[in-house]
């Protein structure tokens, strides 16, 4: 006999109880996109990419927890999705500009 499976509890169920998968998933893209952009803070000397990546996390930071219907989530995830590749590639240009002035 199979064992019931069990989910273990996080602070998106931890803060909003049981919700539908659907929203779970959302939510969830929601909080990748902020983790990977705390991580391009650290680790980026391009000051623009930084402030791309804090934009991510101002936007997904009191949403992510907050009531939302389905409709608002996708929509933060598209933000916080476009913001994290502009914000790659001002790091790009940052080093392609880096490496420009060395050679001048």
């Amino acid at each position: 006999m199979n064992a019931p499976a069990t989910v273990k509890p996080d602070e998106i169920t931890t803060f909003l109880g049981d919700i539908p998968a659907e929203e779970y998933e959302r939510r969830a893209k929601l909080r990748s996109f902020r983790n990977a952009a705390s991580a391009l803070i650290a680790r980026t000397p391009s000051d623009t990419a930084r402030y791309l990546a804090w934009e991510v996390i101002e936007w997904s930071t009191p949403n992510l927890y907050a009531p939302a219907p389905l409709e608002w989530l996708d929509q933060l995830n598209l933000l916080a999705k476009r913001l994290l590749v502009t914000a790659m590639q001002a790091e790009e240009l940052h080093a392609l500009m880096t490496e420009a002035a060395r050679h001048e």
